[in-house]
C-alpha cells in the first residue's frame, strides 16, 4: 500500500507537470514525492522514458505526454515491476466497464448539450448525465463494498437513488444537486423545456464540475484528459421564465410544476450558497480607483437623469495572467532570497490552502488549469522575507505526502 501511495504521488506530480507544460528534472520530482533521485531516474529510464516521459533539449530535462490520460490503475500497471500482465479479477473487470460506460454517458451528455440544432438537448443531457452518475457511483460501491451491494437480489441493479444514499452525505450540496437532476429527469415532460434553460444550465454546470471532481477522485485522471474541455462550459444567461407564457404554450399543469420548481430552486440556491449545487451568474459592485479593476462601469447623467450601466465582465487573462511556469519566473525575478522551483511552489499552495481556491483573487481555475494573479505574486514574494516561511511550507508538504 505504501509503495502504491508513493507511485500515485509520482503520478500526481507528472500529471501536474504535463497540464502546466512544465519542463522538469529528477530533482523537481524528488521535491514532490518520497522518492530519492536514484529511484526517480530508475523509474524514468526503465518504465516511462520514450512512452510518457521524453527528453527536452538535454539528458537531465524532461517533458510529459500522455500521463494525464492514465487513470491511477493504469499508471500503477505501467509502474509494475512484473513483466507478466496481472490477470484482473471479475470485480476489477466489472469496475472498469462501469467507469468506461459512465465516461461514455458523460461525454455524450456534453456533446448533445453543445449541439444547438438539437431541440430536446436539455432533456437528453439530463437523462445521460444521471446515467453517468449512476454508473460512476455503482463503480465506487463495487470497489468499497463488493459486488453484492450493487444489486438488490443478485440480479436487479440498485436504483440511482439508493446509490446516492450509499455514497453521498444527506446535506452535501453535491447530493442535493444530483437529486434535483434526478427529479428533472423524472419530471421531464413538465420541467425540461427550452424556457427553463438559463436556470437549468446553472444546475447542469455544477453537475458537470462535480462529476469531473468525483471521476478524478475515483480514477486519478480527469475524465476529458487530453481532449478539448471547452464543452464543459454550459451556463447560459437569460431572463427568468414567465409562468404565464409557459401556461399559454404548455398548459396549466406544466406552469404549475415550473413555478413550484423555480421557487424551490431559488430558495435552495440561497440556502446552500454553494457552487456545488448551482453556478451563480452575477456581478459584484465595488468602488475602485481604476476602471479596469471593476466588473461594472457606472456613468451618472446630469441631475440624475440618463445614467447608464455598461456591463463589462472581468477577463481572467488580465486578472490572473500567470500560469505556474510564468508565476515561477515572475517570483524569481522579483526576489533573491531563494530560487523557487515547482516543488517549493506547490508546497506553499498546499500549506496555505491556495490550491483549493478555484475562483479567488489569488488563484483562478479554468478547465482544471490554475492561473495566478498579480496579488498572489506580490503575496508570495513578500512572505519570502519571513524567516523559515518557505521551509515550513516544504516540511508541511513532505509530511502531507508521507501521510497519504
Amino acid at each position: 500500500m505504501v509503495r502504491q501511495n508513493n507511485q500515485l504521488a509520482l503520478a500526481e506530480a507528472l500529471r501536474e507537470f504535463e497540464e502546466n507544460g512544465t519542463i522538469f528534472t529528477a530533482e523537481m520530482i524528488v521535491q514532490r514525492t518520497p522518492y530519492t533521485k536514484n529511484s526517480i531516474n530508475k523509474y524514468i529510464n526503465e518504465k516511462l522514458l520514450d512512452k510518457y516521459v521524453f527528453h527536452d533539449g538535454c539528458r537531465t530535462k524532461y517533458r510529459c505526454e500522455g500521463i494525464s490520460a492514465l487513470s491511477n490503475d493504469q499508471f500503477l500497471a505501467v509502474m509494475s515491476q512484473s513483466t507478466k500482465a496481472t490477470k484482473k479479477t471479475p470485480e476489477q473487470q466489472f469496475h472498469e466497464k462501469l467507469v468506461g460506460r459512465s465516461l461514455d454517458a458523460f461525454t455524450l451528455a456534453l456533446e448533445v448539450y453543445n449541439r444547438p440544432s438539437m431541440k430536446n438537448r436539455v432533456e437528453a443531457f439530463a437523462i445521460l448525465m444521471v446515467n453517468a452518475w449512476e454508473l460512476l457511483l455503482k463503480a465506487e460501491i463495487l470497489k468499497v463494498s463488493g459486488y453484492e451491494k450493487v444489486f438488490y437480489d443478485g440480479e436487479r441493479s440498485i436504483s440511482i437513488t439508493d446509490a446516492v444514499k450509499q455514497r453521498i452525505q444527506e446535506k452535501d450540496p453535491v447530493r442535493i444537486n444530483l437529486e434535483t437532476l434526478i427529479e428533472l429527469r423524472d419530471q421531464a415532460i413538465h420541467l425540461l423545456i427550452p424556457e427553463l434553460q438559463p436556470q437549468l444550465s446553472r444546475l447542469f454546470q455544477a453537475t458537470v464540475l462535480n462529476y469531473q471532481t468525483r471521476y478524478r477522485n475515483e480514477m486519478g485522471n480527469a475524465p476529458l484528459a487530453g481532449q478539448s474541455v471547452g464543452m464543459l462550459s454550459l451556463v447560459v444567461d437569460g431572463p427568468a421564465p414567465e409562468v404565464a407564457l409557459i401556461k399559454k404554450h404548455y398548459g396549466k399543469h406544466a406552469a404549475k410544476f415550473v413555478a413550484k420548481f423555480i421557487k424551490r430552486f431559488d430558495e435552495t440556491t440561497q440556502e446552500l450558497d454553494s457552487t456545488e449545487f448551482s453556478i451563480p451568474i452575477d456581478y459584484r459592485l465595488a468602488l475602485v480607483k481604476r476602471e479596469d479593476a471593476s466588473d461594472l462601469s457606472l456613468s451618472a447623467g446630469e441631475g440624475g437623469e440618463g445614467a447608464i450601466i455598461i456591463t463589462k465582465t472581468q477577463d481572467p487573462d488580465k486578472t490572473h495572467p500567470y500560469h505556474q511556469k510564468e508565476a515561477l519566473e515572475e517570483i524569481n525575478k522579483r526576489q533573491s532570497f531563494a530560487s523557487i522551483k515547482s516543488g517549493a511552489f506547490q508546497a506553499v499552495l498546499h500549506k496555505h490552502k491556495i490550491s483549493k481556491q478555484k475562483k479567488s483573487d489569488m488563484r483562478y481555475e479554468i478547465d482544471g488549469r490554475p492561473r495566478y494573479s498579480e496579488k498572489f505574486i506580490r503575496w508570495f514574494v513578500e512572505n519570502l522575507k519571513q524567516p523559515k516561511w518557505l521551509e515550513a511550507a516544504k516540511e508541511f508538504r513532505r509530511k502531507q505526502l508521507r501521510e497519504n
